[in-house]
């Protein structure tokens, strides 16, 4: 394969541009709403784009790895959660491309789906580690919290908490907002009766709890009951002391 250089990352942008689809990449611009030119490649192509990658040399790659286009940030990301280095080291890996590198929703959520692996038997440090995103000035990184919260976080160990620290974000950001609400609406679909217990207490502003609520019903792993519950929840509930 060779080192890794300005040339070598040069010459491999130029074969992603070459597998570009110009109508998919119309039709992601609209959907990321993002900043970043979108070359027009597909996720499952990325991924194993990243896994090739990581069998070259992982982390020379990701220090040429260029972050002008949607694509390229997003290599990044998959390219660092399948390193096979030391969980310490992944971590240094994990802070560049969640404090500096995501720049969309897809950034984030991709991202996180992809920690599964990396995660095994770190579960729980990471669990602490992640407060740190979600304390993090960057609204993305908090982002990045609540996902890895709703993506590993929600079992009968750790839902309690995981609903605690999502009542305590405060964000104007749309895409924090909408984290939070999807979080809360997969929680009352694995465990209703202990989300239903929490949401006494938690701090939610009226958006996000309506949000939540609207999605919890257009779920199918919500009961009908439930689902009249959480309608009628919303005119109960008191919102002016958030």
């Amino acid at each position: 394969m060779g080192e890794w250089t300005k040339e070598r990352y040069e010459s491999f942008r130029k074969e992603l541009f070459a597998q570009a689809e110009p109508e998919f990449a119309r039709f992601q611009a609209k959907l990321l709403r993002s900043d970043l030119p979108v070359i027009g490649l597909r996720t499952p192509f990325l991924r194993k784009t990243a896994k090739e990658l990581v069998k070259d040399d992982g982390e020379a790659f990701l220090r040429f790895c260029g972050r002008d286009t949607y694509e390229e940030r997003l290599l990044y990301g998959l390219v660092a959660a399948a390193l096979p280095v030391p969980y310490e080291v992944f971590l240094g890996y994990c802070d560049v491309y969640v404090e500096d590198v995501v720049e969309n929703w897809a950034h984030c959520d991709v991202f996180c789906s992809s920690l599964k692996k990396r995660l095994k038997g770190h579960e729980a440090d990471f669990f602490g580690y992640i407060q740190k995103y979600l304390a993090s000035e960057s609204s993305w990184a908090v982002r990045v919290g609540l996902v890895v919260m709703l993506e590993y976080y929600l079992t009968a160990d750790d839902l309690r908490e995981s609903l605690r620290r999502t009542g305590e974000v405060r964000s104007d950001f749309y895409y924090v907002r909408m984290a939070q609400a999807w979080l809360l609406a997969t929680a009352w679909a694995k465990d209703p009766q202990t989300t239903r217990e929490m949401l006494e207490n938690l701090p939610l502003e009226e958006w996000i709890y309506r949000k939540f609520v609207q999605k919890a019903c257009e779920s199918y792993r919500v009961t009908s009951e439930d689902k009249a519950w959480l309608r009628e929840s919303v005119g109960k509930r008191n919102f002016s002391q958030i």
